[in-house]
């Protein structure tokens, strides 16, 4: 049987939930034989009609919005890159990062250099990797993966843009095969409630074990 997919909030206007590693959001026009992902299962589960508001990669974990009609749909995404729209995520970085910095530099688009912004404080290090608070203002393509690999903090478990030395370490010590990045949480000014919303996901067990393994 299939595990259930965690409900966060749910409103008239708005559904969340906690997002597994491993899970498309919804599919890609490319990718429409792909018929496993996480709009599926959350309408299966609730009965609920629902409209896509955002995305997180497949190999990260955390919170996911759903509208629930057009209209509410529309009105958050109007919002969803300014100040009324808050998204913060833990990873796992390799380094000792500063303590707190902010990683500002445009990232390449379809149409050229686009603007980012990823701000990050650090939780803890042990020298070797560093536990790292995140917040992005910005939604660009694999973006804190992108920024932090740049500047040689690769995310731990990233395929794409990490160190594969690295990575194999985590294969073999803790059969961890996905990518150290959780949205924890999401906060937004409700655009038709008029209130603060702050949607939490618990970090799951298999990133939470390597931490206290660590002991970050």
């Amino acid at each position: 049987m299939k595990k259930r997919i965690e409900v966060l909030y749910w409103d008239k206007h708005y559904i969340a939930v906690t997002k597994p590693a491993g899970l498309l959001v919804h599919p890609f026009k490319a990718r429409s034989k792909d018929r496993s992902h996480l709009m599926r299962s959350v309408k299966k589960q609730t009965n609920l009609y629902l409209y896509p508001i955002h995305r997180l990669d497949k190999p990260v974990s955390g919170v996911v919005l759903f509208g629930l009609s057009k209209e509410a749909t529309r009105l958050i995404k109007e919002q969803w890159n300014t100040e009324l729209t808050q998204k913060r995520y833990i990873t796992m970085c390799r380094g000792e990062i500063e303590e707190e910095g902010v990683f500002d530099f445009p990232l390449k688009g379809d149409s050229g250099p686009q603007e980012a912004y990823t701000g990050y404080k650090r939780i803890s290090t042990n020298g070797e990797y560093s536990l790292v608070d995140v917040e992005i203002k910005t939604g660009r393509m694999h973006q804190i993966r992108r920024h932090f690999s740049r500047r040689m903090f690769n995310i731990v478990g990233d395929s794409k843009y990490g160190r594969s030395v690295i990575n194999n370490v985590f294969k073999k010590d803790y059969k961890f095969y996905r990518l150290f990045l959780h949205s924890y949480e999401l906060k937004f000014f409700h655009p038709i409630e008029k209130r603060w919303v702050c949607i939490r996901s618990q970090v799951p067990d298999e990133l939470s074990n390597i931490i206290n393994d660590l002991e970050l």
